[in-house]
């Protein structure tokens, strides 16, 4: 699935408008936020570009920080890409898994699909408490 961001700009409430085609659909509004400490997105816009990378690249942040790092130079003043951009494709996207990469995310999707492959459980130690 491709993912154009067609338009950027403000509302005059200061939120920010992300006019975005998905696939074949039609250029859809969706809003963001940026502050100093980050960068939120609309919960659809938010699943549908984790989808999106999973399916490509076997890893769902690649488009979610090119877009917010294409929301970030708006919001800074900073140059951006001649829009429409299609994500993937920007000098943003530094996330972009070399092709040995892909293919193997892929191949541990498939392994765990066919419950082959169990990865670890991260778990977090609780700190001890002196008594």
């Amino acid at each position: 699935m491709r993912i154009q961001v067609q338009n950027i700009r403000r509302s005059d409430d200061g939120i920010i408008l992300l006019e975005i085609s998905l696939g074949q659909q039609p250029p859809r509004i969706f809003r963001a936020s940026y502050d100093e400490g980050g960068c939120g997105f609309d919960t659809e816009l938010f699943f549908a570009l984790s989808n999106a990378a999973y399916r490509r690249f076997g890893n769902c942040i690649v488009y979610q920080h090119e877009l917010f790092r294409i929301v970030q130079a708006f919001c800074t003043g900073k140059e951006l890409p001649p829009l429409p951009a299609t994500l993937g494709t920007t000098h943003f996207c530094t996330f972009r898994p070399m092709l040995v990469r892909v293919v193997w995310n892929k191949l541990l999707i498939f392994l765990r699909w066919i419950h082959l492959y169990h990865p670890p459980v991260w778990v977090r130690e609780t700190p001890s408490v002196p008594q």
